[in-house]
C-alpha cells in the first residue's frame, strides 16, 4: 500500500505541475461550432480540418455525441445538432449525419421530461434548430417543445434588455450562439475578454468570429484546439476555478499536508489575481475577467484559511441583490445549490465585524435548509450524487463545531469521482473530480487510523497502572473520548507524542474535575493538595486521604513525563511554564470547591475569572503547542496575543459547557453561568440566546486571532495557533451529536439540535467507533 500512495501522491503532484489552462473533457458542441470557421486562407474547406475530423471519430453507437459514459437526453440532443450542422456544412460523412437524424427524431420528444438542462438551453437549442432547418435536416421541426423553448428565450430575454446587454458584461456573453440573429455585433466586441474569447466560451467565440471576422477571437480559438489536441472546451480557461476547487477537494480529504507547496503555489496565483480584481475572481486569471460568486467565495474561503489578507465587503458586496439577498452573476434570477453552498462556507470563516458574512451566513442557512426540506437540493451547475449528503453534513456539524479529522471522513463518503459539470453542455473535469484523490484519501486515513490504534493500546496499558482512578475513570471509555478527540485535533501521523500528552492531560483533567467535585473529600483535603502542588512537596500530601496522594502521585507523575518529552522537543526546559499551567488550575478548582457553600453568591465576573480556567483548556492547550514541531518561545506564550487567544478558548468552551450542564447543576445547588444570570429575573430561554449570541461573536473573533494575527511579535505559530482552534472546535463537538434534520423545529435555526453531555458515552462511541475504530472499505 505504501508504494501505491507514493504513486498516487506522485500522480497529484504531476496534476499540479501540470495546471495551465484547465483539463476538461472535449466538448462535440464547442468543437462543432470551431469547425463552422472556413479556412482563413480563402481556400475551399474547413480551418480546422483535424477538429471536424475528430467529430466523425468520436460519435456514440447510437448516432449521438455527447460525454462518455454519461447520457442525457438534453446535452446529447444539443451536441448531436451542432455537430450535424458541423458536418452538413462541410458535406462531409453522411452516414453519420443519417445516424445522427435518426438518433434527433428518436429523442428529441423526450427532452421536456430532462430535469437537468444545460445552462442557457433554451438559447442555443432553438438558435441550432433554425440552423438545422435551413440546411435541410430531416429532423422534428413541429414538435411542440420547440415552442416551448421558443418562448422561454423571449421570456428570459425580456428580463434583461439588450441595451443591457451590450453596456455590461452579463451571463448573454457566454451564449452569443443563441442570441447572434439580434444583438449589434460592432457593441458587444467591446465587452471582449482580454484573452480574445467572451466569456471563456468557446461556441460564443466562434459564433462572434463567424460574424464579425474579429482576430483576436480565432487567436483565442486556434490556442484553445492548440493545447487540447484539436478539441475545443466548454468552458476555458478554467486556470482559478481549477486550483481552487482541486486545493478545496485535497483540504477536505486530509489529504494537504502531502501538498503544501503545490497548494501554497496556488494560493499565491489565485491571490494575485484576487487582488487585482479588488477581491472578486471568476473561472480565469485575466485583467477584467467576468467575475461570479461561486469562484469569489470559494477563492475567499481559502485564502482566508491559508492567512492572506481578504476583505468581505470588496469580494460579495458585488453580488447584492435589491431584495437583500445575493446573487451568483449579475442580473441572475436564481442561486445554484452549489453556489449557495460555497457562499454559506465562506460565511462560517466570518470575523466579528463582518455583518455581511454574519447576515449571508444566515441567509444562506436558511434556503439550503428549505431546499433540503423541500428534497431539493439538486444543482444547475453539477451532477453529484453525493451533493445533497454533502450539504446535509455541513448544515449538521457547522465548521466551527467539528473536528478536521470528522471532516475528513466526511467527505471521503461525500466526495464525487465521477461528478458531471454543467455548461452549455455536460463536463467534466478530471483534476477536481478522479479517483486518485479518493484512492488516496481512504489509504491515507486507514494508515493514520492503524497507526493511532497503535497508539491507543499504548495509552490503554499506561492507563491500567495509573495509581488514581475516579469513577469516571474507572474503565477505558473516558481515555478513549480523550484520545478520539486527540486523533480528531491532530490526526497526523507525525504528532504521535503530541497526541499522547493530550490523551494523558485531558485524562488528568476528568481526575482533578472528579477530585474536587466529589463529596466525600472534605474541604481541608482539597486545600491540602492545593498547598502540596503549590510547593511541589510530596511530603505536604501526609496525612490526607490516600485518594488525595495517588491522585497528587498521579498528577506529577503525568506531568514529569510531559515535560520531559516537551522539552527535548523544543530544546529548552518548559518545566516552569507546564507547572505554572497546572498550578493555576488546581488553584481554580479549589475556589470551585469552596464556592459550594450556600452562603456564596458569585457575580458574573468573579465567577468566570476562576471558571473560565477551570474548564482545563488552557492547561491542556498551553502545554500541548510544545508538541507540534514548532519552536514556541516564552516570549509567544506570554504575549497579548496568546492571552487572547487562551481567553476566547475559556470563554467559549465555560459558556458552552455551563449551557449544556445547568439542569444538572441546579440539582446539585452547583452554581454556574446560567443560574448565576437568573437571578434577576431573566428566563432560562432568554439567558441561554443571549449565551449563545455571545459564543457565536467569540467563535469569530478567535477565528480572526488564529487566521489573521493584529500583530507580529510574540504571535504562536500557525500549527500552535490551529490546534487553539481546533480544540475549541473538538470541545463543542462533544456538547452536540448530529442534527435530527426532520425532527421539531427549535427556536434558533428550524432544526433541532440533541445535546449530550459529557458523561453520554454512549451516543459519543458511535462517532468514536468511525474515526478510531472503523477503517474506511475501498
Amino acid at each position: 500500500m505504501q508504494k501505491d500512495m507514493e504513486s498516487w501522491i506522485e500522480e497529484i503532484r504531476e496534476m499540479f505541475r501540470t495546471l495551465d489552462w484547465g483539463e476538461e473533457s472535449p466538448s462535440p458542441y464547442d468543437t462543432a461550432w470551431i469547425c463552422l470557421i472556413p479556412a482563413v486562407d480563402g481556400s475551399e474547406g474547413p480551418q480546422f480540418p483535424k477538429s471536424l475530423q475528430w467529430i466523425v471519430e468520436n460519435q456514440f453507437e447510437d448516432g449521438s455525441w455527447g460525454l462518455p459514459d454519461f447520457f442525457r437526453v438534453s446535452n446529447n440532443v444539443l451536441n448531436t445538432l451542432a455537430c450535424l450542422i458541423a458536418l452538413k456544412k462541410w458535406n462531409i460523412a453522411p452516414d453519420s449525419i443519417i445516424r445522427g437524424e435518426n438518433f434527433l427524431r428518436k429523442n428529441m420528444d423526450q427532452m421536456e421530461d430532462d430535469p437537468e438542462r444545460t445552462c442557457g438551453f433554451e438559447l442555443a437549442f432553438t438558435a441550432l434548430i433554425d440552423d438545422a432547418k435551413q440546411l435541410d435536416l430531416d429532423l422534428p421541426y413541429h414538435l411542440e417543445f420547440i415552442e416551448q423553448m421558443r418562448a422561454t428565450k423571449a421570456k428570459k430575454l425580456q428580463k434583461l434588455p439588450l441595451d443591457v446587454v451590450h453596456k455590461i458584461k452579463t451571463t448573454v456573453l457566454y451564449s452569443l450562439e443563441g442570441v447572434q440573429d439580434i444583438v449589434d455585433w460592432e457593441q458587444i466586441q467591446n465587452l471582449q475578454s482580454e484573452n480574445g474569447s467572451f466569456l471563456e466560451s468557446v461556441a460564443s467565440t466562434a459564433c462572434a468570429y463567424l460574424r464579425t471576422g474579429n482576430k483576436r477571437c480565432l487567436e483565442f480559438l486556434t490556442a484553445v484546439l492548440a493545447k487540447n489536441n484539436d478539441t475545443a472546451l466548454t468552458i476555458y480557461p478554467v486556470d482559478i476555478f481549477e486550483p481552487c476547487w482541486m486545493v478545496d477537494r485535497l483540504q477536505r480529504l486530509g489529504l494537504a499536508r502531502y501538498f503544501e507547496s503545490e497548494i501554497d503555489a496556488c494560493m499565491q496565483f489565485v491571490y494575485k489575481q484576487f487582488s487585482q480584481e479588488n477581491g472578486r475572481v471568476g473561472w480565469v486569471a485575466a485583467k477584467g475577467a467576468y467575475t461570479d460568486m461561486d469562484d469569489t467565495a470559494m477563492a475567499f474561503r481559502l485564502l482566508r484559511l491559508h492567512g492572506f489578507d481578504v476583505n468581505s465587503t470588496d469580494s460579495f458586496e458585488w453580488y447584492r441583490t435589491p431584495e437583500g439577498g445575493w446573487c451568483c452573476l449579475p442580473g441572475e434570477l436564481s442561486l445554484g445549490t452549489t453556489n449557495l453552498f460555497s457562499f454559506f462556507r465562506a460565511c462560517e470563516t466570518g470575523f466579528p465585524e463582518e455583518a455581511d458574512l454574519i447576515e449571508g451566513l444566515a441567509w444562506t442557512r436558511k434556503l439550503l435548509l428549505d431546499r433540503f426540506k423541500k428534497n431539493d437540493l439538486r444543482d444547475k451547475y453539477v451532477i453529484s450524487k453525493t451533493l445533497a449528503s454533502e450539504v446535509v453534513t455541513a448544515l449538521a456539524n457547522p465548521w466551527s463545531q467539528t473536528m478536521p479529522r470528522m471532516e475528513h471522513r466526511a467527505y471521503i463518503d461525500n466526495y464525487g469521482t465521477d461528478d458531471v459539470w454543467i455548461g452549455k453542455v455536460l463536463y467534466r473535469l478530471p483534476k477536481i473530480n478522479n479517483t486518485t484523490f479518493l484512492k488516496l484519501a481512504k489509504a491515507d486515513f486507514n494508515m493514520c487510523q492503524k497507526k493511532h490504534q497503535e497508539e491507543l493500546k499504548g495509552l490503554l496499558r499506561w492507563n491500567r497502572e495509573l495509581v488514581f482512578k475516579s469513577e469516571r475513570c474507572a474503565d477505558d471509555k473516558t481515555l478513549i473520548i480523550c484520545f478520539f478527540a486527540g486523533a480528531g485535533c491532530l490526526p497526523a501521523p507525525q504528532l504521535s507524542l503530541a497526541r499522547r500528552a493530550f490523551t494523558q492531560l485531558c485524562l488528568l483533567t476528568v481526575l482533578l474535575d472528579d477530585f474536587f467535585d466529589s463529596t466525600e473529600e472534605s474541604l481541608a483535603a482539597k486545600a491540602q493538595f492545593f498547598a502540596a502542588c503549590r510547593s511541589r512537596d510530596p511530603k505536604l500530601m501526609d496525612g490526607a486521604g490516600s485518594n488525595a496522594q495517588l491522585l497528587f502521585e498521579s498528577m506529577y507523575g503525568i506531568l514529569s513525563d510531559v515535560i520531559v518529552d516537551g522539552s527535548f522537543l523544543q530544546g529548552r526546559d518548559i518545566s516552569q511554564a507546564v507547572y505554572d499551567a497546572w498550578f493555576r488550575l488546581v488553584e481554580c478548582h479549589l475556589k470551585q470547591a469552596e464556592w459550594k457553600d450556600p452562603n456564596i453568591q458569585l457575580s458574573l465576573e468573579e465567577y468566570l475569572e476562576v471558571a473560565g480556567v477551570s474548564i482545563s483548556m488552557e492547561a491542556v492547550a498551553s502545554v500541548v503547542q510544545y508538541f507540534l514541531g514548532e519552536n514556541i518561545t516564552e516570549e509567544m506564550s506570554q504575549s497579548p496575543h496568546t492571552k487572547r487567544l487562551t481567553k476566547l478558548m475559556n470563554t467559549i468552551t465555560r459558556h458552552t459547557n455551563d449551557m449544556a450542564t445547568f439542569q444538572k447543576e441546579k440539582l446539585e445547588n452547583t452554581q454556574n453561568l446560567v443560574s448565576i444570570s437568573t437571578r434577576d429575573g431573566a428566563t432560562h430561554s432568554q439567558v441561554l440566546e443571549s449565551f449563545r449570541k455571545l459564543v457565536d461573536d467569540q467563535m469569530r473573533r478567535l477565528v480572526k486571532e488564529v487566521l489573521c494575527p493584529s500583530e507580529t511579535d510574540g504571535v504562536l505559530p500557525k500549527a500552535a495557533r490551529q490546534f487553539y482552534f481546533d480544540f475549541v472546535r473538538a470541545t463543542l463537538y462533544s456538547y452536540s451529536a448530529d442534527l435530527l434534520l426532520t425532527s421539531e423545529v427549535s427556536e434558533r435555526d428550524g432544526i433541532a439540535l440533541p445535546a449530550f453531555e459529557l458523561h453520554d458515552l454512549a451516543r459519543k462511541m458511535q462517532f468514536v467507533n468511525r474515526i478510531l475504530f472503523e477503517p474506511v472499505l475501498y
